[in-house]
């Protein structure tokens, strides 16, 4: 098939001229579903034939151009409804799991076998991981069907949010990506009817029968992984029912929630490859990673703080673990923003908090919930200045 991969902003605009095709040039009222007030061109045909290629093959290219989402304007990408022009966490997520799905075709090429895409990402506050994985998920569910799919998160207010907001991309999908959407159960399930057939189901930690009950999931995805109150119901009932296949897709996404529990367990073990994580793919977003999300405007006569200095270098150390080997230095701004993020929440006693929501690494984020004897800003002080754990010494030993 002949493709031409276009800017962003062409295939939006030819969009955007296509959807006029669908609307009674008169009246401005959409004609009946199927219906278009004259038969495509050429070049429209050419068009719609190359961007379905593109869409199926390449997630960034589909998601980043018919994935309307509403935009956050803090950010300065727009504002409104629209596609996202992606945040510097959303390029590394797509990275990594793009590296990862190479890894299961040659593993399915090597040994006729692979345990599919699997992860933890490990994340700090509004870092748009649970708007990458929904794109994603559908991104299966509609090139690559049939497909059956879960999401699962805490409660039923938060079902009600990812539900409006998957039901919000399809309501905008461009009408030649659109497959007829059925069933459509507030807050339960949402599909595709014949012959694309993909089903996404809805269920929350609290319900009755718990999520993932006897059922096997190509596609899944848990949010708020480390406030479950049962993490026997991920470790021990859903994990073990995962497809052990190429197809399989399956993301858990959290803050931290204290230490010793599931997530911290199973995130650090991914992070370090221990044994029985090495398939797992471990992504950490700290809070400076997106460098035009948490900034503010420092004044002129500004000096930062001694401890804001000693985070400023921890990030320095640290952030080649989560950069691609490459130092970060953060900017003023960035660290105006900190100092003074964490001023408030010291004064209202949630230090803690703020450092579990806004962690330059991963061990910054797992604060005790409990009041210690030594009081935070003591054991701040002294993770900021522990430098990278390392070997102090060698031995060897001997044959005999």
């Amino acid at each position: 098939m002949k493709f031409q991969r276009l800017s962003r902003d062409r295939s939006i605009e030819f969009a955007a001229h296509l959807e006029t095709l669908t609307r009674d040039p008169r009246t401005r009222k959409a004609l009946p579903q199927g219906q278009l007030i004259r038969p495509l061109n050429r070049e429209e045909s050419d068009f719609l034939d190359s961007e379905r290629l593109l869409c199926k093959v390449d997630f960034e290219y589909f998601f980043s151009r018919y994935f309307n989402l509403e935009i956050d304007p803090g950010v300065g990408r727009g504002s409104g409804i629209g596609p996202p022009i992606l945040l510097e966490s959303q390029h590394r997520y797509i990275k990594l799991f793009g590296k990862r799905e190479i890894e299961c075709f040659e593993e399915q090429r090597k040994h006729k076998f692979t345990t599919g895409i699997k992860a933890y990402i490990h994340k700090v506050r509004q870092v748009a991981a649970t708007a990458t994985v929904r794109g994603m998920v559908w991104h299966r569910m509609i090139f690559w069907y049939p497909v059956r799919g879960l999401f699962a998160t805490l409660d039923d207010k938060r079902i009600s949010e990812v539900f409006a907001r998957d039901h919000l991309f399809l309501d905008k999908l461009a009408w030649w990506l659109k497959p007829n959407i059925y069933p459509d159960k507030q807050n339960a399930e949402l599909g595709f009817e014949d012959p694309i057939s993909s089903r996404m189901s809805y269920q929350a930690e609290n319900s009755e029968t718990g999520f993932g009950t006897g059922s096997q999931n190509d596609v899944s995805h848990i949010t708020e992984v480390a406030l479950f109150q049962n993490e026997g119901k991920i470790r021990f009932s859903f994990i073990p029912s995962l497809p052990k296949a190429i197809t399989t897709l399956h993301v858990q996404e959290s803050t931290s929630n204290g230490k010793g529990n599931y997530w911290h367990e199973a995130s650090e073990g991914a992070r370090h490859h221990r044994r029985g994580y090495e398939d797992w793919i471990y992504c950490f977003v700290p809070w400076w990673y997106n460098k035009d999300k948490y900034r503010a405007i420092a004044p002129d006569d500004w000096v930062p703080e001694e401890h804001t200095l000693k985070h400023a270098e921890k990030i320095e150390r640290t952030s080649p673990e989560f950069n691609d080997g490459v130092v970060y230095h953060p900017s003023r701004g960035q660290l105006y923003w900190w100092e003074s993020s964490r001023a408030e929440h010291l004064s209202n006693g949630e230090l803690p908090e703020f450092l579990t929501n806004f962690g330059a690494d991963p061990g910054e984020t797992f604060q005790s919930p409990q009041r210690g004897a030594l009081p935070p800003e003591l054991i701040e002080q002294m993770s900021n200045e522990c430098m990278n754990p390392g070997a102090c010494y060698e031995y060897e030993l001997s044959a005999n």
